[in-house]
Order: C-alpha cells, then sequence, then structure tokens
C-alpha cells in the first residue's frame, strides 16, 4: 500500500510471474485490487496484492476503500490468509503532504492495532536524496507519533527498500518467515460484525472528511448567494451570471458528495453484488468487443482476398493484352515480310 508514484507496482514487478503495469508519471496506473502469484520460494504459493491508493487519478477515495474493503472481506471469506502488509514511502518526498497522511490514517484504520505488528514500513527512492537528508526524514518518520513511531510501538518495522530485488526479497522474506497470519479489522467489522462501510473505522474516516468538505461546499454557496444579492442590487448583470455558473458548479460538486455518502452506505453483500454486476458488465464489453474486433479482422481479410484477386484478374487481362498486342507486332512484320518477297516480272 501508499500513495500514487511511490513503487508499489515496481517492488511487485521484481517477483511477478506475470507482466505487472508501472506508471512513470503522477497518474495512477493501478485503479483496482489485483494479485499476482510470485517466484520466491519453491513449497509455497505466493501472492502479492496491489492496491490502489486514496490519491487516485481516476476515481474517489470511496469508490477504492469499496474496492479494498471488497477484495479483503472476499479474502476472508474464502480463508486466504494474509501474511502481512507492506507500506511503501518516498524518503524523496520533503514533508507528508495531505495525500501521504490520508493514506497513512486510512491505512491505520483499515489494519487495525492488532495486525501491526506483521506491516513492514518501506522507504523508498534513496538515490533521489543526499544520505544524511535522508537519515533526516527516516528519523522523523520512525519517531512522530503522527506519523510511524505509533505503529512502531505495536511491532511495525522499518526497512530501506534501496536495493531493488536484493532489499524486496528482504522484505518479503521476513513477513514469510514470521508465519503470522493477520486479519485486517475492515474485514471483520464487515463480514463478522455486518456492519455497512461506512461504520467501519476505515469509513468513519472517508465519512468525516467528506463532512468537512460538505460544510465548505456549503459555505461557499451561502457567500455566492450572498454575492449574488449584492450583483442584483448593483444591477450588475455580467457578475450576476459569473456567480450563478459558480453556483452550479458548487451544487454540482455537493451532490457528488451526496452521492458518494450514499455508496459508502452498503454493507458486505450488496459491495459483493454490485461488484459481480461490475465484473459482468466488464464480460460483456469485452466480448463485444472481441466480437468487433473478429469482425473488422474478417471483413479486412475479405478486402484483401477481393484485392488479390482484382490483382490476379488485373495481372491476367494485362498478360492477355501484351500477347495480343505481340500477336498483332508478329501479324505485321510476317506481312511486311511477303510483300518484300514479292517479284515483279
Amino acid at each position: 500500500m501508499g500513495v500514487t508514484g511511490v513503487g508499489k507496482s515496481s517492488f511487485i514487478s521484481l517477483f511477478a510471474e506475470e507482466n505487472v503495469v508501472i506508471g512513470h508519471s503522477l497518474e495512477a496506473c493501478t485503479s483496482d485490487v489485483r494479485m499476482y502469484r510470485c517466484n520466491l520460494v519453491s513449497d509455497r504459493r505466493l501472492f502479492l496484492i496491489d492496491t490502489p491508493g486514496f490519491d487516485d487519478t481516476y476515481k474517489s477515495d470511496t469508490d477504492i476503500l469499496r474496492e479494498v474493503a471488497n477484495w479483503l472481506s472476499e479474502a476472508y471469506e474464502n480463508k486466504i490468509q494474509l501474511t502481512g502488509i507492506i507500506y511503501l514511502h518516498r524518503i524523496a518526498d520533503v514533508r507528508l503532504g495531505g495525500s501521504a497522511m490520508k493514506n497513512l490514517r486510512m491505512f491505520k484504520k483499515l489494519c487495525g492495532e492488532n495486525s501491526l505488528a506483521s506491516v513492514v514500513l518501506a522507504t523508498t527512492r534513496w538515490s533521489d536524496v543526499d544520505e544524511e537528508v535522508g537519515l533526516k526524514r527516516e528519523s522523523e518518520l520512525t519517531t512522530n507519533l503522527q506519523f510511524w513511531a505509533s505503529m512502531i510501538a505495536k511491532g511495525s518495522t522499518v526497512f530501506r527498500h534501496d536495493r531493488e530485488l536484493e532489499s524486496a526479497m528482504e522484505i518479503v522474506s521476513y513477513l514469510v518467515e514470521k508465519r503470522r497470519p493477520i486479519i485486517l479489522d475492515i474485514a471483520k467489522e464487515m463480514v463478522d460484525s455486518g456492519r455497512p462501510l461506512d461504520e467501519t473505522s476505515a469509513g468513519k474516516e472517508v465519512t468525516a472528511e467528506m463532512a468537512e468538505q460538505k460544510a465548505r461546499f456549503e459555505e461557499q454557496l451561502k457567500d455566492i448567494k450572498a454575492d449574488m444579492d449584492e450583483a442584483l442590487a448593483k444591477r450588475d448583470k455580467e457578475w450576476h451570471d459569473d456567480l450563478e455558473a459558480e453556483k452550479r458548479e458548487t451544487v454540482k460538486k455537493l451532490q457528488k458528495e451526496e452521492g458518494e455518502r450514499l455508496k459508502l452506505q452498503a454493507d458486505w453483500e450488496r459491495l459483493r453484488k454490485e461488484k459481480d454486476e461490475e465484473l459482468a458488465k466488464e464480460r460483456e464489453r469485452a466480448t463485444a468487443q472481441l466480437i468487433e474486433s473478429k469482425e473488422r479482422m474478417l471483413k479486412h481479410e475479405h478486402e484483401l482476398v477481393l484485392m488479390r484477386e482484382q490483382h490476379a484478374n488485373s495481372r491476367a487481362l494485362a498478360e492477355k493484352q501484351f500477347e495480343l498486342e505481340k500477336m498483332r507486332a508478329d501479324n505485321a512484320r510476317m506481312k511486311k515480310a511477303e510483300e518484300e518477297d514479292c517479284v515483279v516480272m
């Protein structure tokens, strides 16, 4: 887990048996939970799970939480054991900004205190900073209670992922050798307790942020309405029209927030049902695209056959025309030779 661009997919690609899509920009390349079978130990099946961050380019925090919660609950229900959690953080980041802090808070809520002993907190991108700067930032991460200190006190372990496969192997081997299966709080809350998502610890975190956002939008709307009254009083139509457009945009944002809040009210059964429906639609789209692709291919092949036939016919016609011209030329030469051979007495 970790923010977008921290290196989650790159880490997994060091072990995965299949190709892993790796992003090279600030846009998220992982928007769904994905499981990869990995090469590490010969006598056990090992899978690494790639998760999207809560700063996804295209999905809201609500959608990401629904995705992660559904996968973890499904895994728990099917007795798929998690050996550990790896949380990645760029040591190159000057400070923990809003996205990083949000991801860290959500990570703590998803895990719960009882799972923290099986958590690895790993720093990445050491080559992007001077060692002295990196050491200072690492010290701040490990000693500040707002950052990692409280998790370390509960048993989380700090690693540096700074040597590609070698350091990645050390991290994964450490968790595998612990042999301490964990159940995350979000799974127990939804499967065992039957709580809807908005009543889980992680859901409450998202709901609280949404309430703050809603309050900000409502305050903006209040200010806009006051300015619109002033614009009317001053008969300033241009200003009033601008404010009207701003008001519509703010109302849309409020409506979107309400929609996100409603999506959080789903329990696990509803999440699973909606995910199944989503997958069914994706399969339908994929099937339709495959059929369309085959139809295009057949059409292209038919056009090629027609072109080949047309080319063959044109060539045959050209050959016949050539033979005809050759016959005419031969006849002309023979006639001329006959005329020259005639003797006049």
